[in-house]
């Protein structure tokens, strides 16, 4: 019989007939779902399951978010400063020394705040972009495994020389040899993948293709990836300067010149693109490659609002990402729905450009097929995985519920998420996440954050205004 069954929420199921299910049911066995439906009938037929009961509560599918940096987690609120205006000034002068005097233990620590912040606001399923080599991949793929959550962490690879590192000021800690990359991220691969239940993704975590790369290393890593069938994430079409040195190679953009490497798929999710133009549109959507959107990242860095309609519109398939703590703050995937709505209108000068469900959409449904994982999550349906949400609306800023998408998307809050499901298996219920020992956690975090920037030698960091 059903282990579980949770009764009296508002479900929205993202089935395909987009069903919202007043006074709904959902009934797990194992790690997966059994059935969906009317809490009348449910309970009726699962009598003998563990009743619990989420009476006033949206019920919905786990948030994917497709773009995360781990490591960064521990920086939060460190990439403000008239001395940062330039991207390379917050990369090279600060985010790089501080990240490349980490410790393992300091790399892990971060990873547990991050995996902490997420479960605690809805995120059942992550892509980490860039795992470097100095954090100890074995301790964040642990992190995750003994928390719950589902990965897929991109291991960092990259073919930047010594040279070229010394030229650019490039942090040592933040760099390693193309082969030593390449070999690390293949043992990661064999030793984690599909640790968990099938939980953990080992993927490739592509550095930029950028000047200081050797551009051949995407093609071969494109080829490793087909034959190992792994995932690729890499930073693609952020800023101009992407395009320019794209066509300075003879390819039109920064997108055809990723897909002139092999990068380009169903197995591939690319950061940002907010340069990305009609062409490149079609050129993803043909491939199947699908985009990380970060709306709150792309407005704090002053990038601009990524064409999310346009692609959208083109047939790619777009999920949202939340990037870094340094740059977006939180790791809040309900914050970032709102956030990216209202971006994509503002964009596009009427509020018919996007709505509520479609935004739904990306972080859940469009946020599984990134991660290869479409027929298995992204939806409450019989025989998916049980991977799901309830926020709890007895509170001020949610209530009344006349639609309960738009109070999902427009109204809640990381904060607001009361129970998270993960693999058939309760990780947190009542705010209380037990897999982790969340005051550990924090009290780590605390008594480590200022030695790293003590060992880096990077000062700076507090407010402008004078502390007394």
């Amino acid at each position: 019989m059903p282990a579980m069954i949770f009764t009296h929420g508002t479900v929205i199921t993202m089935n395909p007939a987009r069903e919202v299910i007043d006074d709904g049911a959902v009934v797990v066995s194992g790690d997966r779902i059994e059935a969906v439906g009317k809490t009348s009938d449910l309970r009726a037929r699962y009598a003998d399951a563990e009743e619990i009961d989420v009476r006033g509560h949206i019920v919905l599918p786990g948030l994917v978010d497709t773009h995360v940096h781990l490591a960064q987690t521990m920086l939060r609120g460190v990439s403000e400063g008239k001395r940062l205006a330039e991207f390379s000034n917050w990369l090279f002068g600060r985010i790089f020394p501080l990240q490349g005097s980490y410790t393992e233990a300091d790399a892990a620590a971060s990873a547990r705040l991050a995996v902490l912040e997420m479960i605690k606001s809805g995120t059942t399923s992550f892509v980490e972009c860039l795992l470097a080599e100095r954090y100890g991949f074995d301790g964040i793929a642990e992190v995750c495994v003994s928390s719950g959550i589902r990965a897929a962490l991109g291991k960092i690879v990259m073919a930047v020389s010594a040279e070229t590192r010394d030229e650019l000021g490039w942090h040592h800690g933040m760099w390693q040899t193309r082969e030593s990359s390449i070999t690390q991220t293949l043992d990661a691969h064999d030793r984690w993948e599909g640790a968990g239940n099938g939980r953990l993704q080992v993927w490739f975590g592509c550095r930029s293709a950028e000047p200081a790369c050797d551009l051949s290393l995407y093609d071969e890593v494109s080829e490793l990836a087909r034959e190992r069938a792994m995932g690729i994430t890499i930073h693609l079409a952020e800023l101009p300067s992407d395009n320019e040195f794209a066509r300075s190679l003879g390819f039109r953009s920064h997108v055809e010149l990723a897909g002139g490497h092999g990068l380009l798929g169903s197995r591939t999710v690319l950061a940002h693109c907010t340069v990305a133009d009609d062409g490149d549109h079609e050129l993803l959507a043909a491939t199947g490659t699908s985009v990380s959107h970060n709306p709150a990242n792309n407005a704090s860095a002053a990038w601009g609002p990524a064409a999310v309609t346009d692609m959208l519109a083109a047939g790619v398939n777009v999920a949202l990402g939340c990037d870094a703590a340094p740059s977006n703050a939180n790791l809040d995937v309900l914050r970032d729905m709102r956030i990216a709505c209202h971006s994509a209108r503002q964009r596009a000068g009427t509020r018919l450009a996007i709505g509520p469900e479609t935004v739904l959409e990306m972080a859940t449904l469009n946020g599984a097929r990134a991660i290869g994982l479409g027929d298995s999550l992204g939806s409450l349906e019989p025989n998916k995985k049980a991977d799901f949400i309830t926020i709890d609306t007895d509170a001020p800023h949610l209530q009344p519920v006349w639609n309960p998408v738009a109070t999902t998307v427009f109204a809640a809050q990381g904060s607001d998420v009361d129970t998270v499901v993960i693999d058939g298996q309760v990780v947190m219920r009542n705010r209380v996440v037990r897999t982790m020992d969340e005051a550990a956690v924090l009290d780590d975090v605390k008594g480590r954050f200022r030695a790293v920037a003590d060992r880096a030698g990077v000062t700076g960091l507090e407010s402008e205004w004078p502390t007394v």
